[in-house]
């Protein structure tokens, strides 16, 4: 009997042991709510890679994270709402708006993105917008914004389809020698602004600077505004450049009057002393040439070039 007891009470041990090394593997396996931090610093969060032409990317569009909020949109092209569906993005804190220039895919979202943070919103919005000033066939922004959301304007019911929202517009210098100035400073966090050239198409580059991580988008733009372009971006973290075109003469000659080549890009870049580069405002073109256009930028930058994609999030080094 007693060697029946011994057994049992050996088996009931080795129960227990097993028990407590399952359950100590599995509480081993769940992460600790205390261990979860939360994302800070800078980060960016591409909506739309691509250019005026329907081929898969959404047009351009960016996000920009400040502590892992959405906090600035750039640009808003054909697809930003859809892709900020699918990433879920919580637009909560979203309050400034950095339009490059008013062609259709770079600004068509707008009214969309403007609705879908509306809809949502616990509280008063107050956007503010900023983008060039007008000149030719191009409204300036305020007008631009005026014929969308004012008294008369397409979308005059925007304002009252949700939470009460203001929408205040700010007009930029276009001229090339217009001197780079501060439009946004709260805290940590700034946003410089200098003037671009595209051809007739008035046009702004911007510098996003959160504690010593920064940003700068150039939009789209021709050579001539490559000094400006190297002076705003002078060691910023991030270089966001679009990738039109492809070294001439390999696309048509009235591009090269719009877009800067490579070549020329990855020149600025090391000029400026840029620490990341990422490639976007990509046509099928250069999809198909990228091993090209990757060697041309590189011929001059050698640091980091990346691809952008919809849906792509990178962390911006310090």
């Amino acid at each position: 009997m007693k060697d029946v007891e011994d057994v049992l009470l050996g088996a009931l041990l080795v129960a227990a042991l097993v028990c407590g090394l399952v359950s100590g593997a599995s509480q081993a396996q769940q992460p600790s709510s205390a261990g979860q931090t939360r994302k800070t610093g800078l980060e960016l969060l591409v909506l739309g890679s691509g250019g005026p032409r329907a081929f898969g990317r959404g047009a351009t569009c960016y996000v920009v994270l400040v502590d892992g909020a959405p906090r600035i949109l750039v640009d808003a092209g054909a697809g930003a709402f859809v892709e900020s569906g699918k990433l879920g993005l919580d637009l909560e804190a979203m309050d400034i708006v950095l339009l490059t220039h008013l062609h259709i895919d770079h600004s068509s979202d707008l009214p969309a993105v403007f609705n879908e943070r509306a809809l949502k919103a616990s509280d008063r919005i107050r956007f503010r917008v900023f983008g060039p000033d007008g000149a030719g066939l191009f409204p300036s922004t305020t007008r631009f914004l005026h014929l969308l959301f004012d008294k008369g304007g397409a979308y005059e019911y925007q304002k009252t389809f949700g939470a009460e929202e203001s929408i205040a517009g700010t007009d930029l210098p276009i001229a090339l020698d217009s001197p780079e100035r501060e439009i946004v400073s709260e805290g940590g966090l700034h946003v410089r602004e200098i003037a671009t050239h595209h051809g007739d198409c008035p046009s702004v580059a911007y510098r996003v600077e959160y504690r010593t991580a920064s940003i700068t988008f150039a939009g789209d733009m021709d050579a001539s505004a490559i000094p400006n372009l190297e002076r705003l971006a002078r060691k910023t973290s991030l270089l966001v450049v679009h990738a039109a075109v492809v070294d001439p003469p390999g696309d048509p000659e009235i591009l090269y009057t719009l877009h800067t080549a490579p070549r020329t890009l990855g020149q600025a870049a090391r000029a400026a002393g840029v620490k990341n580069l990422l490639l976007s405002h990509l046509p099928p073109d250069v999809e198909r040439q990228r091993a090209a256009v990757l060697g041309s930028i590189r011929a001059s930058f050698k640091g980091p070039v990346t691809l952008a994609r919809d849906g792509l999030r990178v962390a911006v080094p310090d």
